[in-house]
């Protein structure tokens, strides 16, 4: 049985929008349609209700209280009117805090009503049908991404509905494997009995000669996600060539850019990759879904509803991921400059993603980071640059955007200058020089230290340490610096140059001394 996350992979469905709710709490067990909403508490638990008719917002209440009560898996509703916010109008605050007390999903659909009902019933039953539709719906996919690994797995996991890696076959999962230009290429998902093992298996082989494959052209391409990556942390004089090479693969470099930046601090650095790297493919399928299929290039289902919030249709909107020193950015791309609206409809969908994954990983402590709007290739590096500085550190809100006209942007602007980056590169150099992992943790104590007058009770509190770890940390700091934190110029030069050099670029400042580039780890 599939959840409703899950189930919104399946061919058929790809009209159906999430509104409130988990989509992962209830395993959903059949679908039936409902032309009253007061027998809603009367259906079968894991129940998908398709309401027929539209529910005023008071009624809706009591319709999502109920389905909850009967332990049902969603309620879809139908001729609904969209609100200013993006939300229909009938969903009321109150509406929105029953499905998630009530661990039920709301979500919308239109048009054929007896369709949606079918593709519901074959996903869930796991039929042949079932099987045949996602084969088809992933040849249609992974094709048009051939060549490209990354994304070939990604598309395969969405026709699935289930994770599709780049890697070998473990036990209890199925494998495929095609020889590329560059070796063998492995794809494992998770074994599925019956006629939904077929399909995992079919489209497994079929997935690994796309991916082994050419694209257009039958040029070998390598993963957006790893061009993104190195777009982000090479040199600036780099990313001419590497925008380029991000043209070839049909990465859109020369739109307008928001990037989002997701930070895991509730876990180590030796755990922090392997959980993002997790979390990477359900965000992105996420976003997809949200804005639209032809967030995915290459895509020819039909498109989502469009919501008010955007300024223009929800299918102009590209994302692509990578994962970057520790951190997992997401790259949202438009045709034409998003302006207010889309800033606010891009934090929107940051809150929303992030409020969803870390309901799946609360140990992960996920925070996340937006940027502003930015045009080109460099503007993909600034709006990240961005993201970065807007990451919340203290206790709040788990979403923050970057301030267009606030201290980040006039520190990143000051920070662009050649004398700014040599003067903290000198007064920072004895602790930047301890390499990335080492003085990263080291700036950040030493920031929240200044920033609280010099309090370690204080500082503690914000980074979520021990008061003696502060302590011992601003000692390093002390020893190796040789600055004296009680003379007032001392501690503005330092807070300066900690607040420029984190927001950005962890390691700009080692780079551009000749330490090298910073390692990257991607995938898309």
């Amino acid at each position: 049985m599939a959840n409703i996350l899950e189930l919104l992979s399946s061919p058929g469905l790809e009209a159906v929008r999430p509104l409130v709710g988990p989509l992962d709490a209830v395993e959903v067990t059949g679908v039936r349609l409902e032309p009253r909403p007061d027998r809603l508490a009367a259906i079968p638990a894991g129940t998908v209700a398709v309401l027929l008719a539209p529910v005023p917002g008071h009624l809706l209440d009591v319709a999502v209280r109920d389905a909850a009560a009967a332990g049902a898996a969603a309620l879809v509703l139908t001729g609904v009117t969209e609100a200013p916010h993006g939300l229909p109008a009938e969903v009321t605050a109150t509406a929105r805090a029953l499905a998630e007390r009530g661990r039920v999903a709301v979500l919308y659909a239109e048009g054929d009503l007896a369709a949606l009902v079918v593709a519901v019933e074959r996903a869930v039953a796991g039929s042949a049908a079932d099987a045949l539709a996602r084969v088809e719906a992933a040849a249609r996919e992974v094709t048009a991404v051939a060549g490209d690994p990354g994304r070939v797995a990604v598309a395969a996991g969405r026709a699935l509905g289930v994770p599709v890696e780049l890697r070998a076959a473990g036990p209890g999962e199925e494998g495929a494997a095609a020889a590329g230009p560059d070796g063998e290429i492995r794809l494992a998902a998770p074994a599925r009995p019956g006629h939904a093992g077929t399909a995992v298996r079919s489209v497994l082989a079929l997935a690994a000669l796309a991916a082994a494959g050419g694209g257009h052209g039958d040029v070998p391409v390598r993963s957006r996600g790893r061009l993104l990556a190195e777009l982000l942390v090479a040199p600036q004089d780099q990313a001419a060539r590497l925008a380029a090479r991000g043209r070839a693969l049909a990465l859109p470099v020369d739109g307008w850019h928001i990037a989002l930046r997701v930070e895991a601090g509730g876990l180590d650095a030796s755990n922090r990759p392997k959980a993002l790297d997790a979390v990477m493919s359900q965000a992105l399928t996420l976003l997809r879904t949200w804005d639209g299929p032809a967030a995915a290039p290459g895509t020819t289902t039909a498109p989502s509803a469009p919501s008010a919030s955007s300024p223009q249709s929800a299918d102009s909107v590209q994302w692509n991921a990578a994962l970057v020193d520790d951190a997992l950015v997401l790259l949202s791309t438009w045709p034409a400059d998003p302006g207010t609206n889309g800033r606010r409809a891009t934090l929107a969908r940051a809150r929303r993603v992030v409020d969803r994954l870390a309901g799946l990983r609360p140990e992960a402590g996920l925070r996340c980071g937006v940027g502003s709007p930015h045009r080109g290739p460099l503007g993909i590096r600034t709006s990240a640059r961005e993201a970065r500085a807007a990451v919340p550190r203290d206790v709040g809100p788990a979403v923050a955007a970057h301030d267009a006209v606030g201290l980040d942007r006039m520190l990143l602007e000051w920070y662009a200058s050649d004398t700014a980056r040599e003067a903290v590169s000198e007064l920072l150099a004895p602790v930047l020089a301890l390499g990335p992992e080492r003085a990263e943790p080291l700036l950040r104590t030493l920031q929240g230290y200044l920033d609280h007058n010099n309090s370690p009770a204080r500082a503690a509190d914000a980074l979520h340490l021990h008061r003696n770890a502060v302590g011992a940390r601003i000692r390093k700091v002390v020893q190796l610096t040789g600055a004296d934190l009680n003379e007032p110029d001392v501690r503005l030069a330092l807070q300066l140059a900690c607040r420029a050099g984190l927001s950005a670029h962890p390691t700009e400042s080692a780079t551009t001394t000749g330490s090298g580039t910073p390692d990257a780890s991607t995938t898309h």
